[in-house]
């Protein structure tokens, strides 16, 4: 019987290859064709038991500036007012202006009746008064000023609602959902609100895309109008921390003591959120805090160079090659706890093929945490890999056909003299 049964799966196999001399399959299915995916384990040890931290403030959170890592929150999410950290976003939008050329900081702001009427924290702009696009950044990032971010926004948008507008969809394309914008300083409306969350995120595309605003954020005091008038720093942790060099601060009655801190010591850059403290003195202590907590428990580490490949190959289909070498397209860094702390690390790659050009995005390596990708960088090809002849395609997808069927008779046959 099974003599009978072993001729039975060799005749099968004869039949086949007969069939495939004569014609060969119209559609040959290329190994490669779908994402791989490879995790690796940067860290074996089990992620340490970090110190719990304690803050006044009703929301808030530490973030690693390059990875995107979350190292602490406390109720980030809740949807809150944010007074004058809006104009985190008001800043960003002026350098994009400038960056896509449309103005330059060299230019005459004007300043409408609207701007100069407006309420709040100011610098008491006036009508005839000409200030440059940068000297207004100043005030908006230094002062505070109501009233210049009015004056920018109706530059850059034609109106502030123009400008609002503006300011929504960018926080849609930033993933800020927890976010919607009345105004562009953070005078309060029950309609303008955010999370500590989204705060978080908005910061670090500042700082990340536009460094230079660092300059600006660290000028505790600057003299304006031939020495008339001081432009005094809101911010009261400058000077009281090491590295401390932004961001912004804002306080009305609804939002409390707000304030989105920056520092950076060693190459290593944090951002702190605290949102609806009950003082100045408290939004000081409590940005320290969070700050202090995260230098103390947390470092910095490579996980990839640019230039330096992954373990896995990338596959290429329809390519002379089956495979070729992935490369970092740039560094990519992660925050792990001083004492041991596991970090997830995971190959994505795309479904590519030939001709491949050197230097061309094959797919990316993940930083993931609680099921989230933090961090990415893209991984790109090593080499040039040529389109596979019609030829070596065929005889590459006959291997692949005969490597499966025999591999099912093979399994097959074991099993008859198990």
């Amino acid at each position: 019987m099974k003599r009978q049964m072993l001729k039975k799966y060799v005749s099968g196999a004869l039949i086949a290859t007969m069939l495939l001399s004569v014609q060969l399959p119209q559609t040959l299915q290329i190994p490669g064709t779908t994402p791989y995916f490879g995790t690796q384990i940067a860290h074996a040890e089990e992620a340490a038991k970090l110190p719990a931290l304690e803050v006044e403030s009703k929301s808030g959170l530490l973030m690693d500036a390059k990875s995107g890592q979350i190292l602490w929150a406390k109720d980030e999410h809740a949807k809150r007012y944010p007074a004058s950290v809006t104009k985190i976003m008001t800043m960003m939008l002026a350098y994009e202006a400038v960056e896509k050329g449309e103005k330059q900081l060299t230019d005459i702001v004007p300043v409408s009746k609207t701007a100069y009427g407006t309420e709040g924290s100011s610098v008491w702009l006036d009508p005839k008064e000409k200030f440059t696009l940068a000297e207004m950044m100043e005030f908006i990032t230094i002062q505070s000023a109501n009233d210049a971010c009015v004056a920018v926004a109706e530059y850059i948008g034609g109106s502030e609602e123009g400008f609002v507008a503006r300011m929504n969809e960018k926080a849609k394309e930033l993933g800020m959902n927890d976010t919607h914008f009345a105004d562009t300083n953070g005078l309060h409306h029950p309609e303008h609100y955010t999370s500590a969350y989204d705060i978080a995120i908005m910061a670090r595309e500042l700082i990340t895309k536009y460094p230079q605003v660092l300059d600006v954020t660290k000028v505790q005091t600057k003299m304006i109008r031939n020495g008339a008038f001081k432009l005094e720093n809101t911010n009261h942790v400058l000077g009281q921390f090491e590295g401390l060099d932004g961001l912004k601060t804002g306080f009305t009655d609804q939002a409390g003591y707000c304030l989105a801190g920056t520092a950076e010591r060693d190459g290593m850059r944090l951002i702190s959120i605290q949102l609806f403290a009950s003082s100045d003195a408290k939004r000081v202590e409590d940005t320290k805090k969070i700050l202090d907590y995260g230098y103390a428990n947390f470092k910095q580490e490579s996980v990839i160079k640019q230039g330096e490949a992954v373990s896995e190959l990338a596959p290429i289909s329809k390519g002379k090659e089956k495979e070729t070498e992935a490369v970092a397209a740039g560094d990519l860094m992660v925050a792990v706890p001083k004492n041991g702390g596991a970090v997830e690390k995971k190959v994505v790659f795309d479904n590519v093929e030939a001709p491949v050009a050197k230097d061309a995005k094959l797919g990316e390596l993940q930083i993931v945490q609680d099921g989230k990708v933090v961090s990415k960088v893209d991984l790109v090809a090593k080499q040039d890999v040529e389109k596979g002849s019609w030829l070596r395609l065929g005889m590459r997808g006959i291997g692949n056909f005969f490597s499966g069927m025999f591999g099912a008779i093979g399994s097959s046959i074991s099993g008859l003299f198990e």
